[in-house]
């Protein structure tokens, strides 16, 4: 009998379960079969408060008794009012169209303070903005059934129990407004405690908090940044059950709690720190520590922000480097390469006399004599002071991440006989990312391809933190176009769900009274002009939503986000000229290195349509009836009046109609200004062919002239057109503007801009070549509701002759293996269970037979150029396709 097993259930929104803040938790799961064909025909959702009543369904909360329907992304809790700082257990049955059913496992979440005014902790400190540690002690003498901690800490903290780490945690909590919100995070504790003696011990560090440059490079200092707060401090709740039923609560206060100074002298988040381990407590953290010099802690008065969850991923090391080679460019100065640039934080083995200092430099540049360099030669290092035990001495930094690849190492020997400086073992890099799942693998028979996707992935696992930068070197900040432009590639190789719910939230935050959504969120620094006002930044207030919806099948985003979209509309609308032009913003940023285009109307004008395109959609979905028809003849007045002002005959012989700038000046070589009208059909049909035709004239020489922000527009627009030829040798060219060419000159990540001496070497923004390579040459799309309807469509290509990728999506795995020669063509397809896919496999003639199995299977037969494609529509499972001569 076939059936069908749930997997993977998840509470929608939150990355973790423990302490989520809400009383109506959205129920999702993934579903798989060995059987062909298997869709879900109905659910089954209960709830309860522990194990045994969840498997005899007695006491329970809820029970949505049996559903039909195909649902399995958002289930919404229904059931008896959820507690705030509970445990709960859910599972989930599911029903195939034979009848069969079966039950997932059970799954756990805790709530945490389902109002806000719960909490009866207290933010405590020493009452300085430097770096502290925390202690408290407590006795245990009943057994603990499950316990979890709720812990804060601005900038940010290091939680500890007993001897060990509290999780894997990297740089808690993340970046937020801490004038709108404070994030929390939740910890299972129960393995961490013991009987008898138990410590809790915390560490706080500075971060966007209270920033402290220490005299190095600190980007938005002198940019409008100001700290959110004058003490550093830490609040949190550790909550426990034990198994006689009672509970404990411990919480930060006057009482108990105990402090001191951090052997971190600076913690500066851009990448700088100072440790001196002669003044480290060793073993604070462990019973039995003398804290008797240690001072009591400060109640403090709480930060603006209102506490939340920390409901995205984690900051988490993704791997450890090993050091490859080691150089010494001058007299005692070392060059550790770590073979990959990175968002990074340093490990390093050293030993030496007490009060010895190593200086370490991060760098994703090396100058010709071989030592290190930054962009704009910017200065950040950091400084390990040793306390001289006689043995090697190990330091992380524990606020801080760098952008490198090299790190210069100085002050030191590697010359064991040298007793006057310290000795330099070794160096590690921990390469530090969002815990967002990897989500897409790709490997083709070109080995550049291949190496190309990895470049652009290791660009956004480094940008991915807390917030999607731009760079882990320089600024750090959230620019919020790459969001709306890179999502779709990012989300082939993430599950970036909730991490772009946080950066929806981010620009709520950031939203300004008269409803202008800043370049930046959160807005760490204050600019002007196009580098705060730029609509392809803002309407990602409205296309990450968009993203959501279609990738994940998520509306959380689109139902908060939904007033603060209006009100940036109305502010956009604000800023019309010539009755319903946008001229203001950044244009094609990019285009030349640190440059915008000079075609701001037709690119920001372009973004305005669809924003109202897109507020049309939203409006319609949230049944907001006179909401819809407003913005959709909104969208129409854009659409008539971009065409009247910008469509106009071309003075080219060869063209009849293309779009020139403002005014009437045109460029018969601007790739932009042609693919982004043609990307969001904003053309008349009655135009399209002469507007195609003029893309064509522009991309005759395949060579890429786009910035950023009409690079992904120009793919998409040749996509449509079947032209995804042109794109791949675009991709190919060997000099500049060319993808392929950083990956022959060993870039590890990929740079900021089209040359070879790019200012930052860790920017993701212009990787939408990578979005391309998993939609249009491996072939995998979302036809609806986030992949319920799947389209496959590999792209036969006389480059690439082997393609094998997954994309792992919201749904569960879809896989793809395309070959072709001239006497044969295959395609392997894996289709997640309770979905379905339509199959656009190239042919090698008409007519010819096409087999699954080997067995022959009917298809459609049509026809683009010439070639042929067989089109067949299938259910969920694995098949083996083959056309033969």
């Amino acid at each position: 009998m076939s059936m069908l097993q749930p997997y993977a259930l998840t509470i929608k929104n939150y990355y973790s379960t423990v302490g989520i803040d809400t009383g109506y938790p959205i129920f999702a799961w993934q579903l798989s079969s060995q059987f062909q064909e298997q869709k879900q025909t109905h659910y089954r959702i209960v709830v309860a408060q522990d194990e045994n009543s969840l498997a005899k369904e007695n006491n329970l909360l809820w029970d949505s008794e049996q559903v039909a329907s195909e649902e399995q992304l958002g289930v919404m809790y229904n059931g008896l009012p959820l507690q705030s700082t509970a445990k709960y257990v859910w599972k989930v049955a599911v029903w195939n169209p034979e009848g069969s059913f079966c039950w997932s496992e059970p799954h756990t979440f805790v709530t945490g303070y389902l109002d806000n005014k719960e909490w009866n902790a207290e933010w405590i400190g020493s009452g300085k903005a430097t770096p502290f540690y925390a202690r408290y002690s407590f006795e245990l003498n009943k057994k603990v059934k499950y316990a979890f901690a709720l812990v804060s800490g601005l900038g940010h903290f290091n939680h500890y129990m007993n001897g060990s780490k509290v999780g894997d945690h990297e740089i808690d909590p993340g970046w937020t407004n801490y004038q709108k919100s404070v994030q929390y995070v939740g910890f299972d504790i129960t393995t961490h405690l013991q009987s008898g003696s138990n410590v809790i011990g915390l560490h706080l560090g500075n971060g966007f908090f209270a920033g402290d440059s220490g005299g190095r490079h600190f980007y938005t200092m002198d940019k409008g940044y100001e700290p959110y707060g004058s003490q550093l401090m830490v609040i949190g709740e550790w909550h426990i059950e034990f198994e006689d039923g009672s509970r404990s609560i411990l919480r930060t206060d006057a009482e108990g709690w105990k402090v001191r100074e951090s052997a971190t002298r600076l913690a500066n988040v851009y990448g700088s720190e100072n440790f001196d381990a002669r003044i480290y407590p060793h073993g604070y953290y462990t019973p039995g520590f003398d804290d008797s010099e240690w001072q009591k802690s400060k109640v403090l008065k709480p930060p603006v922000g209102k506490l939340v969850n920390q409901s995205q991923p984690p900051v988490k090391v993704k791997r450890v480097y090993e050091t490859l080679s080691i150089t010494e460019p001058l007299p005692g100065v070392y060059v550790f390469d770590l073979g990959q640039n990175m968002a990074g934080m340093f490990e390093i083995y050293a030993s030496g006399p007490a009060g010895s200092k190593v200086t370490i430099k991060p760098g994703e540049l090396m100058r010709e004599d071989g030592t290190i360099a930054t962009p704009w030669d910017i200065v950040t290092y950091s400084e390990f002071t040793l306390a001289g035990t006689g043995e090697v001495e190990v330091w992380k930094p524990d606020f801080s991440y760098f952008g490198a690849r090299w790190l210069q190492i100085e002050g030191c020997t590697r010359d064991e006989a040298d007793k006057s400086k310290p000795f330099i073992h070794d160096i590690k890099g921990h390469f530090v990312t969002s815990a967002s799942k990897d989500a897409g693998t790709l490997t083709t028979d070109d080995s550049r391809i291949e190496k190309l996707a990895f470049i652009i992935t290791k660009a956004i696992e480094s940008n991915l933190q807390s917030v999607h930068s731009d760079c882990p070197t320089i600024e750090k900040l959230g620019w919020l176009e790459a969001s709306g432009l890179m999502g779709p590639s990012i989300m082939y190789v993430k599950q970036a769900e909730e991490l772009f719910l946080k950066i929806v939230r981010d620009m709520m935050e950031a939203q300004t009274s008269d409803g202008l959504i800043p370049d930046i969120a959160p807005e760490y620094s204050l600019f002007a002009d196009g580098f705060r006002d730029s609509i392809a930044w803002g309407i990602s207030l409205l296309a990450v939503p968009n993203l959501l919806l279609e990738r994940y099948d998520n509306v959380t985003a689109i139902e908060e986000a939904y007033p603060a979209m209006k009100r940036y509309m109305d502010y956009l609308k604000t800023k019309e000229i010539h009755n319903g032009l946008i001229g203001h913003g950044l244009g094609d940023w990019g285009i030349q290195p640190q440059t915008g285009g000079d075609y701001i109307e037709n690119v920001e004008t372009a973004f305005y349509y669809e924003g109202y395109r897109l507020m049309a959609k939203f409006a319609n979905m949230l049944n907001l009836v006179d909401d819809y028809k407003h913005y959709k003849a909104e969208a129409e007045r854009i659409k008539n009046n971009y065409n009247r002002l910008l469509l106009t005959s071309s003075p080219d012989d060869s063209l009849k109609y293309a779009y020139h700038k403002l005014g009437g000046s045109f460029d018969p070589m601007n790739q932009v200004i042609q693919a982004i009208p043609l990307a969001f059909e904003l053309v008349p049909e009655e135009n399209l062919k002469d507007v195609e035709l003029a893309l064509f004239h522009t991309v005759s020489s395949r060579q890429l002239h786009s910035g950023e922000i009409g690079l992904r527009y120009l793919f998409l627009a040749l996509s449509r057109m079947k032209r995804n030829d042109i794109i791949m040798d675009m991709m190919m060219q060997p000099e500049h503007p060319s993808y392929i060419r950083f990956v022959e000159r060993g870039e590890t990540s990929l740079p900021e801009f089209w040359n070879d001496d790019a200012r930052s070497r860790n920017h993701d923004m212009m990787g939408h070549i990578l979005e391309w390579m998993y939609r249009e040459l491996l072939g995998i799309k979302s036809a609806c509701k986030a992949f319920k309807e799947i389209n496959i469509a590999p792209f036969k290509s006389e480059r690439v002759k082997h393609i094998k990728g997954v994309h792992h999506s919201v749904r569960g795995e879809i896989g793809v293996e395309f070959a072709h020669s001239d006497e044969e063509i295959m395609l392997n397809v894996e289709i997640p269970a309770n979905t379905t896919a339509t199959l656009h496999i190239p042919l090698l003639k008409s007519e010819s037979q096409l087999l699954e199995n080997g067995e022959l299977v009917p298809y459609d037969e049509v026809s683009e150029d010439t070639q042929v494609y067989a089109r067949l529509k299938i259910g969920s499972g694995s098949y083996r396709f083959v056309n033969r001569l």
